[in-house]
């Protein structure tokens, strides 16, 4: 009897406090929840009362004609806006051809390009319950490491041709606890944020634009009482999804292929590792011969692709970063080691070298690296955050479809620095400028496809202003 009057009570504060407002009615979620623990209310019931909140607010609120879902329990709106004025230089590494000879610059000299862009995204999270949630993100432009429109790109001044939206974002997440003994699971299914811990401005070894497609699994365990957390990651991530094989003996067949991530990051209040492999899971391909007989690629058939073929990555990281407080402001210390342990197989395909000769030119750099530095922290208006970095990726350490393609143009072959500081106008308003300043490592490379061979040198300058809502 108590209980059961204790739940009716609970059922009249909640939608007296909705009757305030639409906030007051979220927020009586708190005392749900403190319901919950207290055992008067189960989940099922609590869940049901949160159901009838919003079906009262959406149809009797004068203030409120959304219908929403009986089966929501919550409801996030979110998203951002930045417009950016862009400079870029990007000179070409001409290197050397197939036989040594050095191969003729272009006559072009003035390479300068400027740039006016814009990014916009914007997207929902709807919780179904306690453990199942959706979620989308529409972002502006369709390029997998860039969400930037171009400003005047139509075909007619003040046009919109340009102005196209696309899915940048579109998942299942189911959350637990307790599942092999780990504090939280949490599994995406769909076109997912990932969770891999990636130092570095834009994200270094995973450009901060990239959704991957296909599953991502994280267990988290505590390890201790002063809040050290075990985080293990996984993903298979779909790099070609058509499986089919037209039986065509002039075409090659086409398998799918994978990209495959694991990383466990031990993590405290200060310190951070989280030791990491990245590699591409590819079937061998084969192409038809002259003959009509099945020909193992690449034994004859090389290819210099860095953004169709799959193969020739398993690179190992290890990514730290250690915080603290440096005159009350935060302060960060971060690196990233990496090593491709099928670096030089990568290094050779890349630039189309086969014979002893043209393998002698190339000088297969499997590693790759980052080190910085973070001041600061944008939080309140006049806060700001200061990062400077240097970086190393070898023409055979990783695959440009992965990097910052800020960054040396997102291409391999390429070493230099990055400096970038931010200023808040307020809470929600930043305004950020940033160099990146790259050159090539191997200035003499053989000629290849360009992701391997990289820029002679890349600048580029980038001055924002973003809105968070």
């Amino acid at each position: 009897m108590i209980k059961n009057f204790a739940k009716s009570l609970a059922l009249l504060g909640c939608f007296a406090a909705g009757l305030c407002s639409q906030a007051s009615a979220q927020d009586s979620g708190a005392l749900l929840e403190a319901l919950v623990k207290k055992g008067i209310l189960s989940d099922q019931e609590a869940e049901d009362i949160r159901a009838d909140l919003a079906r009262d607010y959406s149809t009797g609120s004068a203030a409120g004609k959304l219908d929403i879902a009986g089966n929501i329990t919550r409801l996030r709106l979110a998203g951002d806006a930045r417009v950016r004025y862009q400079y870029d230089n990007e000179v070409p590494n001409f290197g050397t051809n197939n036989l040594g000879v050095p191969v003729a610059p272009s006559a072009a000299k003035d390479r300068d390009r400027n740039r006016y862009r814009y990014r916009v995204r914007f997207g929902a999270t709807v919780d179904l319950g306690p453990k199942w949630t959706t979620a989308f993100r529409l972002e502006t432009a369709s390029g997998a490491t860039s969400t930037n429109g171009d400003l005047g790109a139509g075909t007619d001044n003040f046009d919109k041709l340009g102005d196209v939206v696309y899915f940048g974002q579109a998942y299942i997440n189911y959350k637990d606890t307790n599942v092999l003994g780990a504090d939280a699971l949490d599994v995406r299914l769909g076109k997912v944020p990932h969770k891999f811990f990636a130092p570095g401005v834009n994200g270094f070894w995973i450009d901060t634009d990239l959704n991957f497609e296909g599953v991502a699994e994280e267990l988290v365990y505590s390890m201790g009482s002063n809040g050290e957390l075990l985080s293990l990651r996984a993903g298979q991530f779909i790099l070609n999804n058509n499986a089919a094989n037209n039986n065509s003996l002039t075409a090659a067949t086409v398998e799918p292929s994978l990209l495959v991530m694991a990383q466990a990051e031990f993590a405290t209040k200060k310190f951070k590792v989280a030791p990491t492999v990245v590699a591409f899971a590819a079937p061998p391909r084969h192409d038809i011969g002259a003959a009509n007989t099945a020909v193992t690629w690449p034994a004859t058939n090389p290819q210099s692709s860095d953004t169709a073929v799959y193969n020739d990555l398993a690179t190992f990281l290890v990514p730290v970063e250690y915080s603290t407080t440096l005159n009350s402001k935060p302060f960060a210390a971060y690196a990233t080691y990496g090593y491709n342990v099928q670096g030089e197989d990568r290094a050779y395909r890349l630039a189309s070298a086969t014979s002893a000769a043209q393998k002698a030119l190339v000088n297969a750099e499997e590693q790759m690296y980052n080190v910085g530095v973070r001041y600061g922290a944008n939080v309140f208006a006049g806060d700001y955050q200061l990062v400077a970095e240097y970086r190393y990726v070898g023409n055979g350490s990783y695959s440009s479809l992965l990097l910052d393609s800020d960054f040396n143009g997102g291409l391999l072959n390429g070493q230099g620095y990055i400096l970038s500081g931010t200023y808040s106008l307020s809470p929600a308003v930043t305004s950020t400028i940033t160099y990146f300043n790259s050159f090539n490592i191997e200035k003499n490379r053989i000629g290849g496809a360009s992701r391997g061979n990289g820029f002679g040198e890349a600048q580029v300058i980038q001055i924002d202003l973003s809105a968070r809502f």
